[in-house]
């Protein structure tokens, strides 16, 4: 009878990494580790539905928090008191702290510290974003940050668990690998005997 090439597929050789086929032969050892295996993979697939209904609320609140952000910030225009420091090398920042002032959204004027382009004059302008007390803040949250704290929380936590369930496969390959020399090694020196007088 001719065998089914199904049989030796990637399915069959996947349900045996795993342990699922009953093979008779199999030691202790490899029985372990194909337990640790089948528990990785149900790990994996756990961290993927949590990744991805973690990555899809952290999503739904960041849009809250559009909304939010939206109504309670408010751009205006922030006079410089003085100067902004100079830009002294290209890995310098583009912006740094300057001495301004600006008005709330009632009129009451507020002064303080705020990230100006380098080099900007006294008596420039500059947009900033406002709280409704007036106080600095920084800019809404728009969908680009959304989507990309979402996508991070959706991805990252699969990708970690696979890092550490790698790790886990590996330290345990290893130890049943050194286990299984350590048998093989135990049982040839009861062996050795018998078969150099068998010889």
């Amino acid at each position: 009878m001719v065998q089914n090439p199904v049989s030796r597929g990637p399915v069959t050789r996947f349900i045996r990494w795993l342990g699922l086929d009953r093979n008779p032969l199999r030691r202790r050892s490899d029985r372990v580790e194909a337990a640790i295996r089948l528990m990785s993979v149900i790990g994996v697939l756990a961290s993927v539905v949590v990744g991805v209904l973690l990555g899809v609320r952290t999503y739904r609140h960041g849009l809250v928090l559009e909304v939010e952000q939206q109504r309670t910030r408010h751009r205006v225009d922030a006079t410089l008191l003085e100067t902004a420091g100079p830009k002294i090398s290209l890995s310098a920042p583009a912006a740094g702290p300057a001495m301004a002032t600006w008005k709330s959204l009632n009129g009451v004027p507020h002064q303080g510290l705020i990230d100006a382009p380098a080099m900007w004059q006294k008596g420039q302008t500059v947009h900033v974003w406002i709280d409704n007390r007036g106080q600095i803040v920084p800019r809404p949250r728009d969908r680009e940050t959304t989507l990309i704290s979402g996508m991070t929380v959706g991805v990252g936590i699969p990708l970690f668990a696979l890092a550490l369930i790698s790790l886990l496969l590996l330290t345990t390959r290893m130890l049943t690998a050194r286990r299984a020399r350590q048998a093989w090694a135990a049982e040839w020196t009861v062996i050795e005997p018998t078969w150099r007088i068998n010889g």
